[in-house]
């Protein structure tokens, strides 16, 4: 799948593809490595990430539509992955993933009525 060729499915899947990729600060390192949120759970990156897209494994038995949110990095409370989370999968710091996020992307501050608020940047998948 995708450049390279780099990730063939071992059994038939779902595959969403996600309309974000180095161009809007996506780590290309992250090809393989780090998970995005869907409906609640992190799906793994599958292939290489490119300019503009890169590909997520929904599973064989994803109910996921075109469209639906994708959560690039949040604050971790509702399994969508962090920072730290891709910095870890992409062997950097966490600084670089968030300053790194483009102008395309969309920046959600969620405000929760606490002082645990936090933000989700968040694309779509299909």
């Amino acid at each position: 799948m995708s450049y390279g060729h780099t990730w063939t499915a071992p059994a038939p899947t779902t595959i969403g593809l996600v309309p974000a990729g180095y161009g809007d600060g996506v780590p290309r390192s992250a090809s393989g490595t780090a998970a995005v949120g869907v409906a609640g759970t992190q799906q793994p990156i599958r292939g290489r990430v490119c300019m503009d897209q890169f590909l997520v494994e929904l599973g064989p038995d994803s109910s996921t539509q075109a469209g639906d949110e994708v959560l690039l990095l949040g604050p971790g409370r509702n399994g969508e992955p962090t920072a730290q989370d891709w910095a870890e999968a992409c062997d950097t710091i966490s600084y670089e993933i968030v300053t790194r996020i483009g102008g395309r992307m969309t920046r959600t501050h969620v405000d929760s009525g606490t002082d645990q608020g936090g933000s989700a940047v968040t694309g779509d998948a299909g």
